[in-house]
């Protein structure tokens, strides 16, 4: 479901289960964290090439269960390598080039970067199949959307077309699809060649921990080396 290869320090990433629309497995997430743990890269794309980007989670799956708690132990798994995708101390990057519901939208979220078409679609569909967030992607939505945006999308299951999702500050850039793969190497290259010391830092960033964290990273090698070429011979 998922390929991947490494070229200029960069992992792409692509998922593909168009029987399903490409819906997120626990097979998908499970290849998703041993792509991840290959390491030799400093940035990662990920893309899902069809109309759909992600359809949610794989409901067949889900159907097939006996008890709830076998659905609860996949999603806790899921939302465990999502979780580790969000915290990677690298940038990463989605390309959305077909639309985005439910889960796949908590998919999206656990990204740094969302590059989309702009004909695609997102919207929370959780409440349509009587749940709420089950991927960690609550948390990391109301981050980018707010708490009030957040709460009205999710309570009305408005679909947003891609203008509006980065008006709402879902998604980042609108790419035609045709130059997809050259905007995203273009950033990921861009976000390569700056210092890497602080991308965790930032990323998890903590107002009670603010200060702690920058005297952490005083005087780190990339910082170090900045300071040594403003010094006077």
């Amino acid at each position: 479901m998922i390929s991947s290869f490494i070229r200029d320090d960069i992992l792409w990433l692509s998922f593909s289960d168009p029987d399903s629309r490409n819906a997120f497995s626990l097979g998908a997430a499970r290849e998703l964290r041993s792509s991840l743990l290959s390491g030799g890269f400093r940035a990662v794309v990920f893309s899902a090439p069809g109309r759909v980007f992600c359809s949610g989670g794989q409901l067949d799956d889900y159907a097939a269960m006996s008890t709830a708690d076998e659905g609860r132990k996949v999603n806790d798994e899921i939302r465990d390598v999502l979780g580790a995708l969000a915290e990677l101390p690298l940038p990463t990057i989605a390309c959305v080039t077909g639309d985005a519901f439910g889960g796949g939208v908590e998919l999206i979220s656990a990204f740094d970067y969302v590059l989309a078409v702009p004909h695609a679609m997102f919207a929370l569909w959780q409440r349509k199949i009587g749940l709420s967030f089950g991927w960690g992607g609550g948390a990391r939505l109301e981050k980018r959307l707010g708490s009030g945006r957040l709460r009205s999308l999710a309570l009305s299951t408005h679909a947003l077309s891609a203008r509006e999702a980065l008006e709402f500050g879902l998604v980042d850039q609108l790419v035609p699809t045709h130059s997809m793969g050259c905007s995203a190497a273009a950033l990921a290259a861009r976000l390569i060649a700056l210092p890497s010391e602080p991308v965790s830092v930032l990323k998890g960033f903590s107002p009670t921990q603010e200060r702690d964290d920058f005297n952490s990273l005083w005087w780190n090698a990339s910082h170090a080396s900045v300071l040594a070429s403003r010094r006077k011979t």
